[in-house]
């Protein structure tokens, strides 16, 4: 990817956060955060205001779909979705909230590059129809 992103990340285990960062940075991003709860992340978003978010599901105080429901109520922040589980419960929970993309654990570097340009390019999409919606006085 050409474009350097500013990036959050949310795991409570140490080790995933730590690979995730490495993988991002790999990637060409700027990791800007490493939070360790659902809590902490809306704040660090709040505070920092990153381009992506990448984020575990499972966390304590506030899950990750949680946490990007009150991301999204101060920021349109794409939010990629990570999680050991793949139920269809949780995926369609997080279908029906913010989330971008989805992957399951263990995330590989490889899998994790396609998925950033695929919540990049919907939420440049999402950002392009609310535009035009506001043009066209549907907002």
């Amino acid at each position: 990817m050409s474009v350097s992103l500013r990036v959050a990340i949310a795991d409570d285990e140490p080790r995933i956060r730590d690979f995730l960062w490495k993988c991002l940075e790999n990637l060409g991003h700027q990791v800007i955060c490493g939070a360790r709860t659902g809590r902490e992340l809306v704040e660090q978003c709040r505070e920092l205001r990153p381009d992506l978010v990448v984020s575990d599901v499972k966390m304590p105080d506030m899950d990750g779909i949680d946490a990007t429901d009150e991301i999204y109520r101060f920021a349109a922040i794409p939010v990629i979705l990570v999680s050991a589980f793949h139920d269809d419960e949780l995926v369609q929970r997080a279908t029906s909230k913010h989330i971008l993309a989805y992957l399951v654990k263990p995330v590989k570097e490889a899998d994790l590059g396609p998925a950033i340009r695929i919540a990049m390019h919907l939420s440049q999409c999402r950002s392009n129809l609310a535009n035009l919606a506001a043009l066209a006085g549907w907002c």
